[in-house]
């Protein structure tokens, strides 16, 4: 019987599809408020895979947009009591289930503080639907494995619907229509590859995965994915961070996932590359360019890679979880639904 998990990662492409189109009206209607509002700033609130999504969106928001974007601190409210000042901001919740008790209350707070307030989640009954004031569903349908992986991909299209229609960049919006393509294709080309490699990888005590800017969350994600799947101690770093100190703790033959979209952010990939192989580290890159141990396929605007630049790794964190002969649809004490306060 074919997994669960390996099913859903092949149901992203539609899922994107569908997102990309149904949610369209939300987001327009949520950004006209941003326009019609003295937005300072936006705040968003995660935890997990919906986390690593907002990592993604501190950098696009930034970048396309030019408007400063923080993550907050959920436990400053939940755990100390505390009241913020979110006048003037955007302040987004985002959570799969919408049942976050932490997310939830920085939202209310948000709200009663005068901010604007969103929520990105696939449950569209949930507590955070009903919290915030403008409610962007995922429409990925119900994903019944317990690793996220169209909950989070939908997440980062919704994040890229909102920079497109705040930014007005048509260039951007129009690549972000091709999207769904793209993504079929980044599982074609990756499908035939990661069997072998994880292969070669299951007796590892310990991965990390490397990116740099908007990519950093799809460095951050694949981490979690094949840590949570497979069972395997799996560490994410910003290239700059690795190579300001961390980069001494690599032991030999460490497999390190080194991420290198076409983009700004390959321009520092390979130094790296030359400087763990000194350190006789196990080098695998994920790229576009010819010879890559995982082929990229590129979107053409490196803000929108990270949407795609993870489904290899899922596949990736799937035939690895095999290959140490676990069972990816159930891994050891995890829960679909985590609930902090």
């Amino acid at each position: 019987m074919t997994s669960v998990l390996y099913r859903e990662i092949f149901e992203q492409p539609g899922a994107i599809a569908r997102v990309l189109i149904e949610s369209l009206p939300d987001v327009r209607a949520l950004v006209h408020a941003v326009k019609s509002a003295d937005v300072r700033y936006v705040a968003l609130a995660a935890r997990g895979t919906s986390d690593n999504a907002a990592i993604y969106a501190k950098y696009l928001l930034q970048i396309l947009c030019g408007v400063p974007v923080m993550l907050t601190a959920p436990s400053v409210h939940t755990l100390y009591g505390t009241t913020v000042n979110y006048r003037n901001a955007l302040v987004i919740g985002v959570s799969q289930s919408g049942a976050g008790e932490d997310i939830c209350e920085v939202v209310s707070a948000a709200r009663r503080a005068g901010a604007l307030t969103a929520a990105i989640t696939n449950t569209e009954g949930s507590k955070l639907a009903q919290t915030a004031e403008y409610l962007l569903p995922c429409r990925a349908g119900q994903e019944f494995a317990v690793a996220a992986t169209k909950t989070y991909t939908t997440t980062l299209a919704i994040f890229a619907l909102i920079a497109s229609e705040w930014s007005g960049n048509a260039a951007f919006t129009a690549g972000l229509q091709d999207i769904p393509e793209v993504a079929s294709s980044a599982l074609s080309v990756s499908e035939p590859v990661t069997p072998a490699l994880a292969s070669t990888l299951f007796h590892a005590e310990k991965m990390l995965t490397v990116a740099r800017g908007p990519h950093f969350a799809t460095a951050i994600e694949a981490s979690l994915k094949i840590a949570e799947t497979s069972g395997t101690t799996t560490q994410a770093f910003s290239s700059a961070d690795l190579l300001h100190g961390p980069i001494a703790s690599v032991a030999g033959r460490t497999p390190c996932l080194l991420f290198a979209p076409s983009g700004k952010s390959a321009e520092g990939m390979d130094e790296l590359a030359t400087k763990l192989t000194e350190r006789n580290a196990r080098v695998i890159r994920l790229s576009p360019e010819p010879g890559a141990d995982i082929p990229l396929v590129s979107p053409g605007d490196e803000l929108l890679s990270p949407i795609v630049d993870i489904l290899p790794a899922q596949l990736l964190a799937y035939y690895l979880t095999l290959a140490r002969g676990l069972d990816p649809d159930n891994p050891r004490g995890l829960s679909k639904v985590t609930i902090t306060r």
